[in-house]
């Protein structure tokens, strides 16, 4: 049986709740421990998110999925 579309709202809000919490811990972890930089952190994500071929200040899930995880 389906969920509706009610229940699976309040889903994707809990589960992007947990996203959040997580990246928010990370960061400061990260940020405390001096492993970056709020500027190297910045010039992170505008990396990432050019990634996708727009600068949006998010990614598109679909292009993430259609290909390989790049190495480092």
């Amino acid at each position: 049986m389906a969920d509706s579309l009610e229940t699976r709202i309040q889903q994707l809000e809990d589960d992007l709740g947990r996203v959040a919490l997580l990246t928010r811990a990370m960061m400061d972890a990260i940020l405390k421990k001096g492993v970056l930089t709020q500027i190297e952190i910045a010039e992170m994500m505008t990396k990432a998110d050019m990634s996708d071929g727009e600068r949006d200040g998010k990614l598109d899930l679909r292009s993430l999925r259609q290909r390989p995880p790049q190495k480092s």
